[in-house]
């Protein structure tokens, strides 16, 4: 039985589950046009309908902590510490390298007000370093399938963990 993206059934012990579509991260680089000197490095979380994706767009905008460098841009935030990138030092075979999204409103707290997690394949990964090592930075953003939602949420953030997960 399918539900407007979800779908339901019952497996053989005769309990109902539902399969709900589910964010998934992409990494690798933005292309801002021909003439872009400085290519940036791309971390989004792209949600199956564009309605979840920019319900947390202004979310993850409201709780981030960075500066507004351009007033006639307020979506676009730099030096955010709130909302964390991570992706594990080596790949896993036949899945690729695990990258986590969290977020804190609170730092001493322990738990998180948003997370996410997926893997991107190893192509994926080697894009993102060869465009973050250049730019030494990247941006962050939310996205509706593969279509960034630039104008709601574009962070410009310099660093991605590396430690083990």
């Amino acid at each position: 039985m399918s539900m407007g993206g979800m779908s339901m059934s019952v497996n053989k012990d005769r309990k109902l589950f539902m399969e709900l579509p589910t964010p998934r991260i992409l990494v690798g680089g933005l292309n801002l046009g021909e003439h872009d000197p400085n290519t940036p490095a791309l971390v989004a979380v792209s949600y199956p309908s564009h309605y979840e994706a920019q319900a947390v767009a202004q979310y993850l905008l409201s709780i981030q902590n960075g500066v507004v460098p351009f007033e006639s841009s307020p979506n676009v935030c730099a030096g955010d510490t709130a909302i964390k990138v991570n992706i594990s030092p080596k790949p896993i075979p036949n899945k690729g390298y695990l990258c986590q999204i969290m977020a804190k409103t609170v730092p001493t707290h322990l738990t998180y007000c948003f997370y996410i997690a997926s893997y991107v394949t190893e192509e994926e990964f080697d894009v993102f370093c060869s465009f973050y090592d250049i730019a030494d930075h990247y941006i962050f953003t939310v996205a509706h399938q593969d279509n960034l939602l630039l104008e709601a949420i574009n962070l410009i953030k310099y660093t991605v963990n590396r430690r083990g997960v």
